[in-house]
């Protein structure tokens, strides 16, 4: 299993003329001081490609981190018993799908950076997967609009049919920020993590 590398790209916005060379130098010898074990980190070791991290204090990096077993022994584990969401609980007679969001390869969270390139031609809506079995019975289809709602609100956008996502289950991506996908998401949250459950939320579905 390789370490994580520490490499010179981190520092890729001081680069460019010798005086940003130096300014790069300096922000590392900062970084030593208010973290001691970043000090075997120096822009000069650091080279083209970098280094593997752990770093030893004498600029020795870490080819492979882990061989026969993990540092710690043979990990850290916690058991939790499983507990069902009380997003499901609570709302799963009135809103009986299940939205978890993520995103698309294209875009980047709200897509503040993204959209701004030609990746908007690409990727250029927010749009609902939904089962193929699901969308039969509600009568969507491919590219019509539905509305999403749930017990904080609702939202237009439009229907995929897609065999990514299983029965009683919808997707969606939060790229494009006027979409307002955060009128049908709730504010639980993992009780452990304390993870807002942006990939759990009870929801209905109708076409529109």
């Amino acid at each position: 299993m390789n370490s994580r590398a520490f490499p010179a790209a981190c520092l890729a916005g001081y680069q460019g003329d010798t005086a940003g060379d130096e300014l790069a130098e300096k922000v590392l010898q900062e970084i030593a001081q208010v973290v001691p074990f970043f000090s075997g980190i120096t822009w000069q070791n650091l080279g083209e490609n970098g280094l593997q991290w752990p770093v030893s204090k004498n600029g020795k990096d870490t080819k492979i981190l882990h061989t026969d077993s993990f540092k710690r022994g043979l990990g850290k584990f916690h058991f939790f018993e499983f507990e069902e969401s009380q997003e499901v609980l609570k709302n799963s007679n009135k809103f009986p799908f299940i939205l978890t969001t993520s995103r698309n390869l294209e875009h980047y969270n709200a897509g503040t950076m993204t959209r701004r390139t030609g990746n908007e031609d690409i990727v250029s809506e927010d749009v609902l997967l939904v089962n193929r079995e699901d969308a039969a019975e509600k009568g969507i289809t491919n590219r019509s609009k539905v509305r999403l709602f749930s017990a904080r609100g609702e939202i237009t956008l439009t229907a995929q049919i897609s065999d990514k996502v299983k029965q009683g289950i919808l997707f969606t991506t939060f790229h494009f920020p006027e979409l307002m996908i955060n009128r049908v998401t709730g504010d639980v949250t993992d009780k452990h993590t304390k993870c807002p459950e942006y990939k759990v939320v009870a929801v209905g579905i109708e076409r529109i």
